[in-house]
């Protein structure tokens, strides 16, 4: 079997061919494209053509054509929200709305003064935040553009946009639902919270179909397979959130394990086996059922990095930044008292609907920018720990973290044990594709077994 696995990444789509291999899988072609999102508006705006997806998906088909003709299932990952606003033939009527975007905190606030925290957190088990609230993107748009508002057919995500062009429905799975504050995150049940719509002026009609993530939403259209030279006319997953989908692939399964994934955003998770709703961290459903995890995100983690390496070190190359300079700032400082302090808000806080900062603090003219990044790098680990601590709460945690990332490297690992939790950490390779493709070997053994079952 081949599995065309599909991740519409923040700022890239990723796309690989897996077969079985035994009980595993093997990626046996990768295709990757860069797209530019769009920042503005004094970095308060971030949001995407999502036309740029669909021509990144044609040029990985292109890019992988001996492949097409044999793929049986194309699966989805996506960023989400990835907000998009249809028509009723799935065109989109504006830029996708990304999570770094922050125009709508006056929305998100409104949301909380309207239904209230208490029930917000009861049901749909998240604080309303802008750019990680679908609703009050939704609402940005109907106070601001009432035009699209009216013409919008379907509101969805990136798999939703994706899963409608390429089979002509409209979808959603929980795990990428679970943000919105119009799922009913914490009963997991399939269902839009119709009191919340209803409050806010939402027919339930206008959101996607909501299904589990390893069902499919239909075979690709006819026309377009073609195209593409997907000869099988292959059936289509709706697929999940990228990171619960990262965390997936390296088999977080069990309540208490912990993932941490180093790359942009700084993404710590914890699998539970109940849903433990919180101001201080975001909760997202699995796609096992009855699985939950705590969602905590620092929207600038591998950002923070090249930030500080361009404005600090810019005549570093970014071998010697993060192969060298910065190892060496984190073992100076890693037992020295340091007053340096960082506050890590580079890109803005999810939990927070002030538009939050970043700061050095405590500098003197004796500070070396050894002692800033050892600071940056300490304020980034600290943050993640006061979050494990919350959770700790609520679900006795294991003593390991598996991590990865592009951004991992042994004396970042040793700064997190230091001042992030003192645990054994196991490095390991996190993929989406993966953990996409995962589902659609289990839809393709789910259904050899149900013909088997028939015979």
């Amino acid at each position: 079997m081949k599995i065309l696995s599909v991740d519409v990444g923040t700022t890239a789509m990723k796309m690989g061919v897996f077969e079985e291999d035994g009980d595993d899988l093997k990626l046996i072609r990768q295709f990757s494209n860069e797209y530019p999102i769009k920042t503005y508006n004094n970095g308060l705006f971030s949001d995407i053509e999502p036309e740029k997806w669909q021509r990144a998906f044609v040029d990985g088909c292109k890019n992988m054509s001996e492949f097409m003709p044999v793929t049986d299932v194309v699966t989805l990952s996506g960023t989400t929200p990835g907000l998009t606003a249809m028509d009723k033939a799935g065109r989109a009527l504006y830029p996708a709305i990304l999570m770094l975007d922050q125009r709508s905190r006056l929305q998100a606030q409104r949301i909380i003064d309207t239904i209230g925290m208490e029930e917000l957190l009861k049901t749909t088990a998240n604080m309303p935040v802008a750019g990680g609230c679908s609703l009050a993107s939704i609402l940005w748009i109907k106070d601001n553009l009432s035009a699209v508002f009216k013409k919008t057919h379907v509101f969805g995500h990136s798999n939703t946009f994706m899963a409608r062009w390429l089979t002509d429905r409209f979808a959603m799975d929980p795990s990428s639902a679970s943000l919105t504050a119009m799922y009913n995150t914490v009963s997991n049940d399939m269902s839009w919270n119709e009191n919340i719509l209803d409050e806010f002026g939402i027919e339930t009609s206008r959101l996607p179909l909501l299904m589990p993530a390893d069902h499919s939403t239909g075979r690709l259209r006819k026309n377009l397979a073609a195209e593409l030279g997907l000869k099988k006319e292959p059936p289509v997953l709706i697929g999940g959130n990228d990171a619960v989908l990262a965390a997936y692939s390296v088999g977080i399964r069990e309540p208490g394990e912990i993932f941490n994934i180093n790359g942009t955003c700084e993404i710590t998770m914890v699998c539970l086996s109940a849903c433990f709703p919180s101001t201080n961290y975001n909760i997202r459903t699995h796609v096992l059922p009855e699985r939950w995890f705590s969602f905590y995100v620092m929207n600038a983690g591998g950002k923070a990095f090249e930030w500080f390496k361009r404005l600090f070190c810019s005549e570093m190359t970014d071998e010697e930044f993060f192969d060298d300079f910065m190892p060496q700032a984190i073992d100076e400082w890693l037992a020295k008292k340091s007053d340096v302090t960082y506050i890590p808000f580079l890109m803005g806080s999810r939990y927070s609907l002030d538009p939050l900062r970043a700061e050095f603090r405590g500098l003197t003219p004796e500070t070396s920018r050894k002692e800033l990044l050892a600071a940056l790098v300490r304020g980034l680990c600290e943050y993640q720990r006061e979050n494990l601590k919350d959770v700790s709460i609520e679900m006795p945690l294991k003593n390991e973290i598996l991590i990865s990332g592009g951004a991992v490297n042994p004396a970042l690992i040793s700064a997190k044990t230091r001042w992030m939790r003192n645990c054994r950490y196991r490095f390991e390779t996190e993929s989406s594709l993966k953990g996409a493709a995962l589902l659609g070997q289990k839809y393709l053994r789910d259904n050899v077994s149900k013909r088997q079952g028939t015979l």
